[in-house]
């Protein structure tokens, strides 16, 4: 094979090659287009829930219209959008808010309680941060 035609095979695959990774990053944009909107209105959502969550998490008796929204968050949109993770943090919330030594109607020692809630209501959050970070961009995860 002679000089020139090496340098026409090369610029043949180059050229083959440039055009595939076009191709390839134009799908990856697509995919990424296409799913904005409902990546967008899933972070409104979850969004949602964990500030809903906060505020009951952290008041000794939490307003009823947070009550009312975090339940009807739990039995409507998030359960569209959740994954496992997400809907076990969810779970677990919604459980302390309905197990009477956890519920704040009912807690007896308010501040013992109150913790739990938090706690449940940070998970929530990072379960949401995980599964967003997964589908949005890693750079959410932490190390």
């Amino acid at each position: 094979m002679s000089t020139e035609e090496k340098i026409k095979l090369t610029t043949a695959i180059v050229g083959i090659a440039g055009l595939l990774f076009g191709i390839i990053q134009f799908i990856q944009v697509q995919s990424i287009a296409a799913a904005r909107p409902y990546l967008e209105k899933k972070l409104d959502w979850c969004e949602r829930a964990v500030e809903t969550a906060a505020k009951i998490a952290t008041v000794p008796e939490p307003a009823a219209e947070d009550l009312l929204q975090f339940w009807q968050l739990y039995w409507g949109v998030m359960g569209l959008i959740e994954n496992e993770a997400v809907t076990q943090a969810m779970e677990d919330f919604g459980e302390a808010l309905n197990t009477p030594a956890l519920a704040p109607s009912r807690a007896k020692d308010a501040p013992d309680h109150q913790e739990a809630r938090t706690g449940r209501s940070i998970a929530l959050a990072h379960a949401c941060r995980a599964e967003l970070a997964a589908e949005w961009s890693t750079s959410w995860t932490r190390q």
